[in-house]
């Protein structure tokens, strides 16, 4: 009888019945529908934390469930049949709020962070500054803590664009100040709700998710500061790792909010016009797409071990997936016409939500240009066998002999369109300038997507695109 009540709770159900009481917890919990023009409640949040929402973000050492990417994925992809919000902050409060208190937090700090998040109203991960924007962990980073003793810390920050702002706390990036001069490493503080400051922003879009500018100036106990390395480049890499591992798990938001779009294209769009059903297919094209991404991350991806390695990949993943979804979106809002522009109509709240996720975590130009330069740098497998790319290589030899091609590519996609091959055989390894990057990395996340896609309309999108940014490219350079 013990064993049997063991057995129903979440965290020691196998995963098909873990899923499924997540699902069963959602439709309880919203069943009287969910108004995304305002904050999700609160006391609805925790019932959700409490159902075991969060459980496979969470060590099992810890409370949480056995290790499992799928489940990861799979918790993000049931909330965002809820709308964006609700999956943005599983996402937020997972993957950014409890992966890296589990990693860098020490024991008390741990137990605090579980305290607030399980109990309370969670926290959010305080990085991105008014001044600095994009170069959230660079040297532009002004937000500090100084020693004024050994139990107290002064600390000067202020951080935007937080969500989950206004929560109980915030795990806030700052450098330490010593003798006046700001230190190069970059730690987490634990900062409680008290300490900190809010100026609501008032957002486009993402009305459910708190966001604020917090302003922090205060002295607060040592205790809050999280050593993540004494070492400026290892502290560097530890930061990177956490925006890479929320990058690659980003994909079960995008691909839920994509079902949540084709739910709502059945509900709302009506079936025996032609031109609508040919954009209908669009949107089905582009969900084809958005499983390949999730089943990469499911299948790629570990939570327990690094990802330093996986940084192109990540970055394709965010781009494509936040792209791909974006544009079913604007296609679902466009098919309701007036409709689908009024204000809190789910065509309308998805369409605006989702847009902020090709900006936010990069702006997706940004990361195109990245991937092109890691497409070109010798990979992890690369340097530990002493391994340098050869610059005279052209695109279309480095794609060919890229092992993160050839370990996911199938065989009907090893060899590539002579069009493309043809184009790509005309560029050398690091000739490109920074407007060619942009294009050239947009080329190369399609091709890594198209050589694993058993879906030919997948495929035929992905060549599309590809085609259309062969002519961006070539336009830059004539």
């Amino acid at each position: 009888m013990a064993h049997s009540t063991l057995a129903n709770q979440p965290v020691h159900m196998d995963t098909a019945d873990f899923l499924r009481h997540i699902e069963a917890a959602f439709k309880r919990i919203f069943s009287d529908g969910l108004n995304l023009m305002h904050y999700l409640p609160e006391n609805k949040w925790l019932e959700l934390k409490r159902a075991g929402l969060l459980l496979p973000f969470l060590a099992e050492r810890h409370g949480g469930r056995k290790s499992s990417q799928f489940e990861i994925q799979e918790v993000l992809r049931i909330a965002g049949h809820y709308g964006v919000p609700v999956t943005l902050r599983t996402g937020i409060e997972g993957a950014l709020v409890l992966q890296p208190l589990i990693e860098f937090g020490n024991p008390q700090q741990i137990e605090t962070g579980l305290k607030l998040i399980f109990d309370g109203e969670g926290g959010g991960l305080a990085i991105t500054e008014p001044e600095t924007s994009g170069a959230a962990i660079a040297r532009e980073m002004q937000s500090y803590y100084e020693y004024q003793d050994d139990g107290t810390v002064y600390v000067h920050a202020v951080k935007y664009w937080q969500g989950n702002s206004q929560s109980d706390f915030l795990l806030v990036a700052a450098k330490e100040r010593k003798n006046g001069k700001l230190s190069k490493t970059i730690n987490l503080l634990l900062v409680p709700k008290q300490y900190i400051r809010y100026e609501t922003l008032k957002s486009e879009g993402l009305r459910a998710v708190r966001y604020a500018v917090n302003r922090i100036d205060a002295a607060i106990p040592a205790d809050c500061v999280m050593k993540l390395s004494e070492n400026e480049a290892a502290g560097l890499r530890a930061f990177q790792n956490i925006f890479i591992r929320s990058r690659l798990q980003l994909v079960g938001m995008t691909h839920g909010v994509m079902e949540y779009i084709i739910e709502n294209l059945r509900r709302f769009v009506v079936n025996d016009i032609k031109f609508v059903d040919h954009e209908r297919r669009q949107i089905m094209k582009r969900h084809a797409v958005s499983q390949l991404l999730y089943r990469f991350t499911c299948r790629h991806v570990t939570p327990d071990q690094a990802v330093a390695h996986q940084l192109m990949e990540a970055n394709i993943i965010k781009t494509l997936a936040t792209e791909y979804t974006y544009g079913a979106a604007q296609i679902l809002q466009k098919l309701l016409g007036a409709k689908g522009f009024e204000r809190g109509h789910p065509a309308s709240n998805v369409a605006i939500d989702i847009r902020p996720f090709t900006i936010f975590e990069g702006p997706n130009d940004m990361l195109y240009a990245e991937i092109y330069d890691q497409f070109i740098r010798a990979t992890h497998q690369e340097k530990s066998q002493g391994i340098k790319p050869d610059k005279n290589q052209t695109l279309l030899q480095r794609l060919l002999s890229d092992h993160r091609f050839a370990s996911v590519r199938l065989p009907e996609r090893a060899e590539v369109p002579a069009d493309i091959a043809g184009f790509l055989q005309q560029h050398r390894l690091g000739e490109a300038d920074a407007a060619e990057k942009v294009f050239l990395g947009k080329i190369i996340a399609r091709l890594f997507v198209w050589t694993q896609a058993d879906s030919e309309d997948a495929a035929a999108l992905l060549l599309t695109d590809v085609r259309k940014d062969m002519l961006d490219c070539q336009e830059l350079s004539g």
